[in-house]
Order: structure tokens, then C-alpha cells, then sequence
């Protein structure tokens, strides 16, 4: 280098530093959908659980067997469990779902009582055995809906009670 020449130490040019943006955005929106998607996968699979236990549950009653299935929040883990009655034997519980995500369910065919699943409650499902529709409880209700939610994920199980049809969407 000649004394002649200067070293230019002027900074960034406005090229490299479109540049470095650019690749920060791109690099925090898949982080943001990776981190979006994760928390997806524990409604995906709650929703699934339910959808599956309620689906056995009508399947055993419309056989030989009477089963009750009850969904609840244990209080001690936050989790939500399942057991089911058959014959009168009542099974183990099973967890269906995390503590991290939220459970809701409707009594009313127009959805419009949607109340929170706690430790306090539980949803009491049965089945009609000879055309698989589900039987009113004790106060003439049916469930008709389950909401299960974390943060901007949602997804919905629609029971018919005339059917005892189970819809997850």
C-alpha cells in the first residue's frame, strides 16, 4: 500500500446492509413459524385424544358393552385425563392433554354456554346403544362441542347429539 492510498473505513455500505436484513427476516419468520407449529402440535394431539376416546366410547356402547366416558382436569397436575366405566368397572385414568392448553366445552346446541373445563367439573359423555346417539345427563343436557385452545391455536370437536356423530375441525 502507497502513502498515496487511503483505507477506507467508512462503515457499511447500504448494499451489505439491505443484505443483513433481509437475512434477519427471513430468519426470524421461520423461527416464528417453527415456534407457531410447535404449539400447534399439543391441540393437534389433545383434539385427537378426544376425538378418538369419545369415538371408542360410542363404538363399545353400540356392542354388547354400557361405557360412560368422563373427561376431566386432574387439580393436582393441571392435565386433562379420561376414564371410562364399562359394565360398571371403572378404568385407570389416561391423560389426553397438557396443563399448557385450555379446554372448553358447550352443553347447548347453539354453543352459546362455552365454559371452561376445570378441576372443579368434568364432561360426562354416553351413547345410545342401539343407534349411537348420546344420551342426555342428568339435567336433560348433552354436550355438543369441545374447544381446545393455546394462544392463537384452536381446534373444535362437534358431537351430534341425534347421531352421536363426532366432528374434529
Amino acid at each position: 500500500m502507497s502513502v498515496t492510498e487511503k483505507k477506507n473505513n467508512g462503515g457499511f455500505s447500504l448494499v451489505e446492509l439491505i443484505v443483513v436484513i433481509a437475512i434477519s427476516v427471513v430468519l426470524i419468520g421461520a423461527a416464528t413459524i417453527s415456534i407457531r407449529s410447535v404449539m400447534g402440535v399439543e391441540v393437534k394431539q389433545c383434539a385427537r385424544n378426544i376425538e378418538s376416546i369419545i369415538n371408542k366410547t360410542r363404538v363399545t356402547t353400540m356392542g354388547k358393552d354400557s361405557a360412560v366416558l368422563e373427561i376431566y382436569k386432574d387439580a393436582s397436575d393441571g392435565a386433562y385425563y379420561y376414564k371410562t366405566t364399562i359394565n360398571g368397572t371403572v378404568s385407570a385414568p389416561s391423560k389426553i392433554g397438557k396443563s399448557r392448553i385450555d379446554v372448553y366445552y358447550s352443553m347447548k346446541d347453539d354453543y352459546s354456554d362455552k365454559t371452561q373445563l376445570n378441576s372443579s367439573g368434568s364432561i360426562m359423555l354416553q351413547f345410545d346403544r342401539s343407534s349411537g346417539a348420546q344420551k342426555p345427563d342428568a339435567n336433560g343436557k348433552c354436550c355438543s362441542r369441545i374447544w381446545i385452545q393455546k394462544n392463537s391455536t384452536e381446534k373444535v370437536i362437534t358431537i351430534y347429539k341425534e347421531t352421536g356423530k363426532v366432528v374434529c375441525e
